[in-house]
């Protein structure tokens, strides 16, 4: 009889069931670069020779188990393999976490109150996922999560790591928009030299006057003439209307575009219709609706961005929408801000909003509204 492959465990512990504000979903079912959590696991597990079992949180784990990890961790091959190998070295259990001096360790820090070291519940060796084991702190290894800084003497733009080892624990929906774009850089980087996708019934079809550079495109995909699509990853069934420009993003399956639209640094979750002159920096739940002219505004040159109360130690950043919501033309919203799902804003054109609260939308002469409560 064959031996049997060695395995890692994932665990689905309860607190990786409350969903992320304000896209309705938990963490594992959000798209990271386009993927599920569960599928850069699984891809990162078969990268090292492991398969995946799927353990509830007080199963005890089976002796071919040579890793652990909560369902709701991003990791990509390279991290894995370097805790492997540091468990190799020590000889005892090593579990991964977040160092304090990374971007996304000190946004985590400010935004969700988390602990200094920022566990993230991935264990490699022998011992159960909650075990007191030492910690493998990722600088250690010369790995980041997501390195995400201003870029040259233009503090409006930032550049975004190419990195392998990939390693974030999302909390947040800041957390959302960093990690899915590092994990596009990421696989970016593994496609590099691959052969180019099929193209036929279900390949992408790309007009002869449209653009698309170093970028991974899912089947059903359309990019209309004159489009650009830029260091991106479209979903299946995505369609880029013509004229449209796509750099630096992740959009979703069954996602479209609007003619003349502009994304960069964007993340759309499935379904989703967009269309925007420049947005930038900022993260779509399920089936939004952005039409022309909604925009983020920061506070003035020089000014961090403010989340939540604190700063995110970034002069750019859109925000986040949530789930199901339709923001209506000449919607203008602070840098940061978090709209609730679900939420319809229609704004007059001569009128604003500075803070997204009741108050302000009723000072603002704004209309909101839930459209799943009316027929």
């Amino acid at each position: 009889m064959l031996p049997s492959m060695p395995r890692l465990a994932r665990f689905h512990p309860p607190s990786s069931l409350a969903a992320i504000f304000p896209f309705e979903q938990p963490a594992e079912t959000l798209l990271f670069g386009g993927r599920t959590l569960a599928a850069w696991q699984e891809e990162a597990a078969a990268a090292h020779g492991l398969a995946v079992v799927d353990l509830a949180a007080d199963d005890a784990v089976p002796d071919d188990v040579v890793a652990c990890c909560a369902a709701d961790v991003l990791f990509s091959a390279a991290t894995l393999g370097a805790l492997l190998q540091e468990h190799r070295r020590r000889g005892r259990p090593v579990r991964a976490a977040l160092s304090t001096t990374t971007a996304l360790g000190q946004a985590s820090a400010r935004l969700t109150d988390a602990s200094a070291t920022l566990p993230t519940d991935l264990v490699a060796g022998a011992g159960r996922l909650r075990e007191d084991v030492e910690l493998f702190v990722v600088d250690d290894a010369g790995a980041v999560d997501v390195d995400v800084r201003p870029w040259g003497a233009a503090p409006h733009r930032l550049a975004l790591a190419r990195v392998e080892r990939l390693l974030g624990w999302p909390r947040h929906w800041l957390h959302v928009l960093d990690l899915s774009l590092a994990a596009l850089q990421t696989r970016l980087v593994a496609e590099r030299g691959r052969a180019p996708r099929r193209r036929g019934k279900r390949g992408p079809r790309v007009h002869p006057t449209a653009i698309v550079e170093n970028s991974i495109l899912g089947d059903e995909v359309r990019v209309e003439a004159h489009a650009s699509v830029i260091d991106s990853v479209l979903g299946d069934g995505v369609l880029v209307a013509d004229h449209s420009v796509v750099h630096t993003a992740v959009i979703g399956p069954r996602c479209r575009t609007l003619v003349d639209t502009h994304l960069r640094r964007v993340v759309a979750m499935a379904g989703s219709t967009l269309s925007n002159l420049d947005m930038q920096d900022a993260v779509f739940g399920a089936d939004v609706f952005l039409t022309t002219g909604v925009a983020f505004f920061a506070e003035g040159p020089g000014q961090d961005v403010v989340v939540e109360g604190r700063s995110t130690g970034r002069a750019v950043l859109g925000g986040a929408v949530g789930r199901g919501a339709i923001l209506g033309s000449r919607t203008l919203l602070r840098s940061g801000v978090a709209v609730p799902p679900g939420v319809l804003i229609v704004a007059r054109p001569e009128e604003a909003v500075g803070r997204f609260d009741e108050g302000s939308l009723g000072r603002a002469a704004m209309v909101l509204g839930d459209r799943r409560t009316h027929s």
